[in-house]
C-alpha cells in the first residue's frame, strides 16, 4: 500500500509540473530530465536491502520502509498541502498592521531550529531507557521531567524573539503574538519526543494531522494548531500523566549546555531561513526557498527513519564484542560499523543530491525568474544537510566540541552573508548570500569529513578505549 501511495504522490507532483513545463514552452526531454532524478532517488530510498532485517532475522519489507518514511514525513506532506490553501484567509487578517501570514511564517522558520535545542534535555533524561524500549518506564520518566524542562527551556525563546524584534521593528503586540506561537510550538515539539523515542510513527503522524486539521478548519485561530497537536500526545500518555510534577529536574547548567549545543548544531540546517526572514522582513519568495529546502529535509528524515537504526544495531554488536569477544572479532565489528556509517552518510548525500537536481530543474520550468535563487538555495541546503549529518555523527561518537565549533562558524558566516545580501535587493541578495554560505560550508564539510574519518576509522578506540585510558 505504501508503494502505491508513494507512486501516487510522484504522479500527482508530476502532473502540475508537466502542465507548467509545456505551457512555458519546455519540451518533453527537459521534463523527463527533471523527473528522472526524482525517480532514481525514490528507487534508492525503496531499494531492497535498505530496510535491513527485523528481530526474527528476516528482510524487512520495502512496503514497511515506505510506510514508515511516509508517516515520518507527514508534517512536510500535510503542511505543504494545507498552507497554500489557507494562506489567503490568513493574509486578510492583520496583527497591528502586519499580515497574520508573516507572523505565522516567522514562527514556522523559528520552530525547527528552536526544537533542536529545546528537546535535547528531554533526550538526555530518557537516554538510559531508550535501548530497553520499555514504553511504560519511558513515559513515566518523560512525565516526571517534562514540566520542569519546559519551564527551563522557555528562556530560549528570547534568543529568537529579540533578534526578530530588532530586525523587523515589529510592535510589542506583533512580537507578543510571535512569542506566544513560539511557546505553544515549544510545548508541542517537546510533546513529540515521546512518540519519537518510542518509534510510534502513527502517533507522530496523528499529531501533525491534528495540527494540519486545525489549521485548515480555522486558519485565523493562530494559537490552535500547536495546541491540538499537543493534546493528541497528552491523550496518548494516559496513565503516565499521574507522574506529572515539578519534583524531578535537571540543573540549569546542564540544560544550558544542551541549549547552546542545540542552537549551534541546529543552526547549520535552519539558521539561513531565520536570517533571510529577518533581513527581508518576510519579503522573499517563500515557495522557491522552501522548495529548495525539501530535498535536504526528506533525505535527513530518511536517514533517521531507515539508516540510523542500522547504525545503532552495528554499534550494539560492537558493544557486545567488546564485552565478550576476542580482539579478532572486535576488529571485524569495528570495520563493519565503519562501513555501515560510511554507507549511510554517502547514501543520504546521494539521495539529497538527486532530489536537489530535481527541484532545480522543476523551478527552472515553473518559475524561471526564481531559478537563480532556487538553485543557489537548493545547492546550499544540500551542503547544510551533509554538514549537519557529519556533525551529528561526530557528536554521536562523543566528539562534542567540534560540531559546536562548526555550527558557530556557520552561524557567524550566515548572519554576515545575509546582512551583506540585504544590500543588493531581496532576489539577487538572497541568491548571493546562499552562494557565499554554500561555498564556506563546502570548506566546513571538508574539515568535518576529516574529523569524521579520523574518529570513525577506529570507533572502538574513540567510543571506549579513549575514555578508559583517560581515567
Amino acid at each position: 500500500m505504501s508503494m502505491i501511495i508513494l507512486a501516487g504522490l510522484v504522479l500527482s507532483a508530476c502532473v502540475p509540473f508537466a502542465v507548467q513545463f509545456f505551457s512555458t514552452g519546455y519540451q518533453l526531454p527537459v521534463f523527463v530530465a527533471a523527473v528522472l532524478p526524482m525517480l532514481l532517488a525514490l528507487a534508492l530510498i525503496l531499494r531492497p536491502g535498505i530496510a535491513g532485517r527485523d528481530r526474527f532475522g528476516n528482510q524487512r519489507a520495502t512496503e514497511r520502509l515506505g510506510a514508515q518514511l511516509l508517516l515520518y514525513l507527514s508534517p512536510v506532506l500535510l503542511l505543504n498541502i494545507v498552507y497554500p490553501v489557507v494562506s489567503p484567509t490568513m493574509a486578510a487578517v492583520d496583527v497591528d498592521g502586519v499580515p497574520l501570514t508573516l507572523v505565522v511564517l516567522a514562527s514556522s522558520i523559528t520552530v525547527p531550529w528552536m526544537a533542536q535545542a529545546a528537546c535535547l534535555p528531554i533526550y538526555r533524561v530518557l537516554g538510559d531507557l531508550m535501548a530497553g524500549q520499555d514504553l511504560a518506564a519511558i513515559t513515566r520518566r518523560f512525565c516526571q521531567y517534562w514540566p520542569t524542562i519546559f519551564l527551563q527551556t522557555l528562556p530560549l525563546i528570547a534568543a529568537f524573539a529579540v533578534p526578530m524584534w530588532l530586525a523587523t521593528g515589529w510592535s510589542a503586540s506583533v512580537i507578543l503574538h510571535y512569542v506566544i506561537l513560539c511557546v505553544l510550538h515549544l510545548l508541542f515539539v517537546q510533546s513529540l519526543v515521546l512518540a519519537n523515542v518510542a518509534n510510534r510513527r502513527g502517533l507522530w503522524a496523528l499529531a501533525w494531522s491534528g495540527y494540519a486539521a486545525a489549521l485548515f478548519v480555522s486558519p485565523t485561530t493562530w494559537w490552535l494548531p500547536p495546541l491540538v497537536g499537543t493534546v493528541t500526545q497528552i491523550v496518548a500518555m494516559r496513565s503516565g500523566l499521574r507522574h506529572l510534577g515539578f519534583i524531578q529536574r535537571l540543573s540549569m547548567r546542564v540544560v544550558g549546555q544542551d541549549l547552546v549545543r542545540g542552537i549551534f548544531m541546529g543552526a547549520v540546517l535552519w539558521a539561513d531561513k531565520f536570517a533571510l526572514f529577518a533581513v527581508t522582513k518576510g519579503d522573499f519568495n517563500v515557495v522557491a526557498v522552501f522548495a529548495a529546502m525539501l530535498p535536504a529535509v526528506v533525505a535527513y528524515n530518511f536517514y533517521f527513519v531507515q539508516l540510523a537504526p542500522t547504525v545503532d544495531k552495528a554499534l550494539g554488536r560492537l558493544h557486545k564484542d567488546i564485552a565478550e569477544a576476542p580482539i579478532s572479532a572486535l576488529k571485524g565489528s569495528s570495520r563493519r560499523l565503519t562501513r555501515v556509517v560510511d554507507r549511510s552518510v554517502l547514501l543520504t548525500g546521494a539521495i539529497a543530491a538527486l532530489l536537489t537536481l530535481t527541484v532545480a530543474l522543476v523551478m527552472a520550468g515553473v518559475d524561471p525568474a526564481q531559478t537563480v535563487l532556487a538553485v543557489a538555495a537548493a545547492a546550499a541546503s544540500w551542503g547544510f544537510m551533509v554538514l549537519t549529518l557529519l556533525s551529528y555523527e561526530l557528536d554521536f561518537i562523543g566528539e562534542k566540541v567540534t560540531p559546536q565549533l562548526i555550527g558557530a562558524v556557520h552561524l557567524a558566516v550566515c548572519v554576515l552573508a545575509f546582512i551583506a545580501g540585504g544590500l543588493f535587493g531581496p532576489l539577487a541578495g538572497a541568491a548571493g548570500s546562499y552562494l557565499l554560505l554554500g561555498a564556506v560550508d563546502f570548506i566546513l564539510i571538508a574539515i568535518a569529513w576529516m574529523f569524521y574519518k579520523h574518529h570513525w576509522s577506529q570507533p572502538e578506540y574513540t567510543l571506549f578505549w579513549r575514555h578508559a585510558t583517560s581515567w
